[in-house]
C-alpha cells in the first residue's frame, strides 16, 4: 500500500504499520488529493479504511446556522460532527467564516456513502496573514 499511495498526486510520503493496522500519509502543501482518493487507494490494496485523523487547511463556510469546512484545494466539504465541545468549536469557526483556518480532527470512515461527510473537529487555529 505504501508504494501505491506514494504515487498518488500530492502525497509526500506514506508509512504503513500492519501490526498497528495504520497508515500515515503526509501530503505536500497545496495538494488537491481527496479523502476518497486516499481511501480508494487503501481499498485497492485490500485494506478497509477506518477513521482518519487529519491536520488540514480548510475554508470555513457559514450558510445560516450551518457550518461546513471545505478542505483547501479540493471540493471536499464536511459538516461539523456533534461532540462534547462542539459549541466551542462552532463559536471559534464562526469567528473565521469566509476565511481559511488550520483544523485538527477526525473524519469517521463512511458507513453510508450517500450520507453527508462529517468531521469531528478538535482544534481550530487561524492562519496568520502574510
Amino acid at each position: 500500500m505504501r508504494v501505491t499511495t506514494e504515487k498518488l498526486p500530492g502525497v509526500d510520503s506514506a508509512t504503513v504499520s500492519l501490526n498497528e493496522g495504520r497508515a500515515v500519509v503526509e501530503l505536500q502543501p497545496g495538494n488537491a488529493i481527496t479523502m476518497a482518493e486516499i481511501r480508494q487507494s487503501a481499498e485497492r490494496n485490500g485494506f478497509t479504511p477506518r477513521d482518519a485523523v487529519v491536520h488540514a487547511q480548510a475554508d470555513v463556510i457559514a450558510e445560516g446556522d450551518k457550518l461546513q469546512l471545505q478542505i483547501s484545494g479540493t471540493n471536499d466539504r464536511y459538516e461539523i460532527a456533534t461532540t462534547p465541545h462542539v459549541e466551542d468549536i462552532q463559536q471559534e469557526l464562526r469567528k473565521h467564516a469566509g476565511q481559511a483556518v488550520m483544523v485538527e480532527g477526525m473524519i469517521p470512515a463512511p458507513k453510508d456513502l450517500n450520507a453527508t461527510p462529517m468531521m469531528q473537529v478538535n482544534s481550530v487555529k487561524p492562519i496568520p496573514h502574510q
